[in-house]
């Protein structure tokens, strides 16, 4: 079938929806290979027709496009309203505003009016009350995620930081030294080093002194040869 005739943007927005759905149901990732494949399945367009109409609709908030592991995909913002996120006076935003900058996948960052629209697409917000300011809510966490590391900011933008991979989480955690062996012939030569130091009689210095006076007495030169001790 030939679609000779201009298309309206509702209708792109449908037929981008149902090829979303239909890859997800397949246990697929909603690239945009599978998307143009999925309408090409029905209607004649050009892949870089099908592909200009998916980022208008991006553009205008009827598709999510995210990104995961350095891939990006699509999704159906309709679908993700099951997210429930309840927000009062003193909610902490900062890890939700980590996950959108995530998702977002910009390479510069994204500005937090961005990150508003994404939060407020892929969840449903619930406001404790009405005096809830959502976006002060969202500047104050903000600067807490700057200040906690799980962003950077640069300017009015804000970009989300790479996480370590578990390798270099384990190589940067301090080694205990290591306990140096000691052979064992080593070990037995120190042994019986000492076995022989504690064999060795030891003359006390008491001894030595009566024995050199006696020795001074005697009359040296009747004495038969006489073995004189180094007296220490």
């Amino acid at each position: 079938m030939r679609d000779q005739e201009p298309v309206s943007h509702a209708t792109w927005t449908t037929w981008i929806l149902e090829a979303i759905r239909k890859i997800r149901s397949q246990k697929q990732r909603p690239s945009v290979e599978r998307i143009c494949n999925a309408i090409r399945q029905h209607h004649s367009f050009n892949e870089d027709v099908i592909a200009d109409n998916l980022e208008q609709a991006v553009k205008e908030g009827s598709v999510l496009k995210v990104f995961n592991k350095g891939q990006s995909s699509y999704k159906d913002p309709g679908g993700l309203q099951s997210r429930q996120l309840n927000v009062s006076k003193g909610t902490d935003l900062s890890k939700v505003i980590a996950k959108a900058t995530r998702e977002l996948g910009k390479r510069d960052g994204s500005t937090l009016k961005s990150i508003e629209k994404y939060i407020r697409q892929s969840h449903a917000v619930n406001l404790a009350s009405g005096d809830v300011d959502f976006r002060s809510l969202l500047r104050i966490s903000a600067k807490r995620a700057v200040a906690r590391g799980l962003v950077c900011q640069e300017g009015r933008l804000f970009r989300s930081v790479a996480r370590p991979t578990s390798a270099s989480a384990i190589s940067s955690v301090e080694k205990p030294p290591k306990r140096q062996s000691v052979s064992p012939s080593k070990h037995r030569r120190h042994s019986e080093s000492h076995v022989q130091a504690a064999d060795t009689p030891k003359v006390s210095r008491a001894a030595c002194v009566c024995l050199s006076r006696l020795v001074s007495e005697m009359q040296v030169s009747n004495l038969p040869d006489i073995c004189f001790f180094k007296i220490c």
